[in-house]
């Protein structure tokens, strides 16, 4: 199975079916909040993971239930289900999901964890940019965000920086109090083979100067608190789902299938990534137009990761 993106918009009055009834836990955290608006989002988000995850285990959505780690990291508990007199369940499948105030986002793989994060392109920043970056990203991160001097740019990088580390952190599944964002260091650099690459892998149009993406762990690090993946295990792919958003896919590279090409034109493993734009419960369409992929790291083996995600307003994806 390869790596595919799904993406999705829908507003409330295009679900013409009717939701996928909530757990009784899941509609206390719908209803915590008194925002009618913060309500609708959540529902939204529960019904994009139940109908997403429901396809992949031939499922009722109703049926499906979840469970937590102890950082709050979901994980998909599935109907117990008789195929060949043996206990049957897609036990390898991942998921995560992001959200904005105008987009929902979740992601699907097999056989390894996988991270996504969306942000809006737009969303409000510190007026000290750079004084934030000290704050939260490493120093090689900071002093590169330093030399853009047009702010609008600088903002650009930042913001692809932070999806990036949100993407491995819901990956990992630890969250920043259990790994700070200082402790790792993504390096995004011009790539003559990145285009091609990336064009191959996403089937839609990749940016001109499309970036290769790398990752290391800060030297400062103890070897208690080093992740036991090494840091070239994990696929990452950036890139703008529309022109309003910006998101990064990460996922965790386990296995080699079939042959390719890496960033240096070395043979090695593809990765493969689909969009889809997703109405919950009525129809999925393949996404080629609107999307543009930025960066991807050097890839080391085949994986499979879906996208669909759900828009609470009506931007385009």
């Amino acid at each position: 199975m390869k790596p595919a993106i799904m993406m999705a918009t829908v507003a409330s009055q295009h679900l013409f079916r009717p939701l996928p009834a909530p757990r009784s836990d899941e509609q206390k955290k719908v209803l915590d909040c008194s925002h009618v608006k913060t309500q609708n989002e959540r529902l939204l988000a529960r019904t994009l993971v139940r109908t997403t995850l429901a396809r992949y285990g031939m499922v009722e959505p109703s049926s499906l239930r979840f469970s937590t780690n102890e950082f709050g990291k979901p994980k998909v508990i599935w109907p117990a289900r008789m195929e060949d007199n043996k206990i049957w369940s897609p036990h390898s499948l991942c998921f995560n999901l992001s959200h904005t105030q105008s987009l929902l986002a979740c992601a699907v793989t097999m056989n390894g964890e996988v991270g996504v994060d969306v942000e809006e392109s737009d969303r409000k920043l510190s007026r000290n940019l750079m004084s934030l970056a000290r704050r939260r990203f490493s120093p090689e991160e900071a002093d590169w965000l330093s030399h853009f001097e047009d702010s609008t740019e600088q903002r650009r990088r930042f913001m692809q920086l932070w999806t990036l580390k949100e993407a491995y952190i819901k990956a990992l599944g630890t969250g920043i109090s259990k790994t700070p964002l200082k402790d790792f260091t993504f390096a995004l650099k011009p790539c003559v083979y990145a285009r091609s690459y990336l064009e191959r892998a996403v089937g839609f149009p990749a940016h001109p100067q499309a970036e290769a993406i790398s990752m290391k762990f800060s030297s400062l690090m103890s070897s208690n608190d080093e992740p036991t993946i090494p840091a070239e295990k994990w696929q990452f792919i950036l890139l703008q789902p529309s022109p309003l958003h910006i998101a990064s896919v990460c996922t965790h590279v386990q296995q080699f299938n079939s042959p390719g090409e890496n960033l240096e034109g070395k043979s090695v493993k593809n990765i493969s990534l689909k969009m889809w734009r997703t109405v919950p419960l009525v129809e999925d369409q393949y996404l080629t137009e609107g999307a543009v992929a930025l960066g991807i790291s050097s890839p080391a083996s085949e994986r499979s990761v879906y996208l669909s995600a759900v828009s609470s307003k009506n931007h385009p994806l």
